[in-house]
């Protein structure tokens, strides 16, 4: 019988990804990368050492936990978010999967991050942009400052808008 649970299913596309690339997703990087997509929402590094600690009970040291996280990003399972210092998961079937470019909608108010892919042709349009003003764009990546709607709608309320 067949598990179609989607945490089990992004590992096994985890796995897949790694094999494919001739590389070992161990136990422990698995289990950082699970921790992450269980989590829901970014986690710094030490957070995260929490929550593998909380789940797996394996305690891991800071230099271990950078070490997997930068595999994990080489890999791109995961991905820092420069902004807020945190890292989050990466489904296998997001937006990147599409061929499209992943960008980071971040929330001002509760730090909920989504997910978008941008066309690439919006991003080549905004590149020729960019070296038609003299700057040569070194990261295609976007962080982009947002609210959700959920803290929206609250604020509306708590403003009477």
């Amino acid at each position: 019988m067949q598990n179609n649970h989607p945490l089990t299913n992004w590992q096994a596309k985890a796995r897949q990804m790694c094999a494919g690339a001739e590389v070992e997703l161990t136990p422990k990087r698995l289990e950082v990368y699970t921790a992450l997509l269980q989590a829901g929402h970014p986690l710094s590094a030490y957070e995260l050492i929490d929550e593998v600690k909380h789940h797996f009970e394996r305690q891991l040291t800071p230099i271990s936990i950078y070490r997997m996280l930068e595999f994990l990003e080489q890999k791109h399972l995961v991905r820092k978010l420069k902004s807020a210092g945190k890292y989050i998961a990466i489904t296998p079937n997001g937006p990147s999967a599409n061929q499209q470019v992943l960008q980071f909608l971040i929330c001002r108010e509760c730090g909920e991050v989504k997910e978008l892919g941008i066309d690439q042709r919006i991003l080549v349009e905004l590149k020729t942009c960019i070296d038609l003003s003299g700057f040569r764009l070194s990261n295609l990546e976007l962080e982009l400052d947002c609210v959700c709607t959920n803290c929206s709608t609250h604020t509306d309320a708590d403003t009477g808008k």
